[in-house]
């Protein structure tokens, strides 16, 4: 299935959804559940059901290590992602940067920054419910000049249609680098049937994800720290939720 880099997809489909929106008035037709602007059923807890037809746009709106990773949301805390793809080779830094409390249910909301090493330079930013399960519930795109624009999002981090069928599962050994050591690799089968090649080790920050190999692009962890600060510097234009949701 041939795509564009999530970020730029990420920033297409913002975008798209904007038109959609415009063009349908944000109606779900006669009789149908409300839908989400990622084009899903919304459900009874908040989520969604992604309908097939859909999958490969609600998938670039979950950033590949929080979709295949284990969120450990410890504010300040960043790891970077080399990225390669035949569009070519950046860094990705991803940090938690902020925390507060959603006045609906109490729960955490964190703010998760993957800054994108491009030119010019590509800020996406999420917005995560914490909890046994942590969803995605909004996600902005920041591309200069252009002001950053938000479209809700209301995917779980796990999200199992996104993540494609796990087909394999085994122990592994990390030789060198920072995160030397025991490991986990998981394999998925997405609906094209393309495979999805995830190592997992707790002593990678933030999603606990090492490595994302798939036939598209590549996410390998290189190094991580403290002391991030948010980068986002203006309120995005937020695309509202259409009646229902």
């Amino acid at each position: 299935m041939a795509r564009l880099p999530t970020v730029l997809l990420c920033g297409k489909l913002l975008l798209g959804t904007t038109v959609a929106l415009a063009a349908d008035g944000g109606a779900a037709g006669p009789g149908a559940a409300p839908m989400t602007d990622a084009g899903t059923p919304a459900l009874e807890d908040g989520g969604t059901v992604v309908d097939p037809s859909r999958l490969a746009e609600a998938r670039a709106l979950v950033p590949p290590p929080l979709l295949y990773g284990t969120f450990q949301p410890v504010v300040g805390t960043w790891v970077e992602y080399e990225f390669s793809s035949k569009q070519g080779r950046f860094p990705v830094r991803a940090a938690v940067v902020g925390e507060a409390i959603r006045r609906e249910d109490g729960s955490p909301l964190y703010q998760v920054e993957l800054d994108y090493g491009t030119k010019p330079r590509t800020l996406v930013v999420v917005w995560v419910i914490g909890g046994t399960r942590p969803m995605v519930e909004r996600l902005a795109v920041s591309v200069p000049p252009n002001a950053p624009i938000s479209i809700p999002v209301d995917l779980y981090m796990d999200q199992p249609e996104l993540r494609g069928a796990l087909t394999a599962e085994t122990d592994t050994e990390l030789r060198g680098g920072a995160f030397a050591g025991r490991a986990r690799q998981r394999t998925f089968r997405r609906e094209t049937g393309a495979a999805v090649t995830v190592v997992s080790t707790p002593k990678v920050p933030v999603f606990g994800v090492e490595s994302i190999r798939d036939t598209e692009a590549t996410w390998v962890a290189r190094k991580t720290g403290t002391g991030a600060r948010p980068e986002l510097g203006s309120v995005p234009i937020a695309i509202p939720r259409t009646p229902g949701q």
